[in-house]
């Protein structure tokens, strides 16, 4: 996952953090027309993963907010007014570098407007579900579950025979989950554009390392974990709405103090 850039100069910050809130591509699409509507005099620098060169803004306060907001593994879009920014990390990369003038938004809708298809996988452990969706639609899914006793805390031989059990319980919903991917992907493999895992973090760090359909397949897997409580039909039927949030801070400039 994407690391935390914080900034350790000796300088105090221009900018700094006062708000941060996953939105839906719906409320991303509010937000960007409010922001249209308003009489700020923005600037707009987008920045793509692992930049090298992110433009002709990149001035002292463009680089501390860039300091200020995490590394994003898609991107950063910032819109810099006198006295405020927004940053907003896209639920999929941005491609290229881009500065202008005023307000440009055009990047940012011109990834919620692609019809992607993204291949989804739902592991808490006992359940698993897994699906394709393209654009906000479902097109293909399969869904189970696999008994995993809860840890056992008594000592002794006992608690060993229990841990070894459970661990092959685990092993066997990892390669059960690994097997109906595989399946549930194979006609749709050369469309897809990413996978995205979503579930408890330890378990799907857990996946990622047994699965082998994961470690050599070509797609894309986005760091970024989906929230789900319960993996199932009507998680899958939901989880677009996951797949298409976006990470948006909002910064505010420090007052100067001589």
């Amino acid at each position: 996952m994407p690391e935390i850039a914080h900034n350790n100069s000796n300088t105090s910050p221009d900018y700094l953090i006062v708000r941060r809130r996953w939105v839906t591509a719906y409320g991303l699409r509010k937000l960007l027309a409010s922001l249209k509507g308003s009489d700020e005099p923005y600037r707009t620098l987008y920045v793509k993963p692992d930049s090298q060169n992110p433009g002709p803004y990149m001035g002292r306060e463009v680089a501390d907010i860039l300091r200020e907001v995490p590394t994003s593994e898609t991107g950063l879009a910032i819109f810099q007014g006198q006295d405020s920014a927004i940053a907003i990390s896209p639920p999929f990369p941005i491609e290229k570098d881009f500065s202008a003038e005023g307000l440009d938004s055009y990047p940012l809708t011109e990834i919620l407007d692609r019809n992607l298809t993204v291949g989804v996988v739902l592991l808490r452990l006992g359940n698993y579900a897994i699906g394709v969706i393209r654009g906000e639609k479902l097109i293909a899914s399969k869904s189970g579950s696999r008994h995993v006793k809860n840890r056992h805390k008594q000592g002794g031989s006992s608690q060993r025979r229990f841990e070894r059990s459970r661990e092959r319980l685990v092993r066997e919903i990892f390669d059960k989950a690994c097997e109906v991917m595989r399946t549930i992907f194979a006609p749709y493999e050369t469309r897809l554009d990413y996978i995205m895992l979503g579930g408890e973090k330890t378990t799907l760090e857990g996946l990622e390392k047994r699965c082998e359909y994961l470690t050599k397949t070509d797609v894309e897997v986005m760091g970024r974990h989906l929230g789900v409580e319960r993996p199932g039909k009507i998680a899958l039927e939901e989880i677009h709405h996951e797949v298409w949030k976006s990470h948006v801070y909002e910064l505010e400039r420090v007052p100067y103090a001589p």
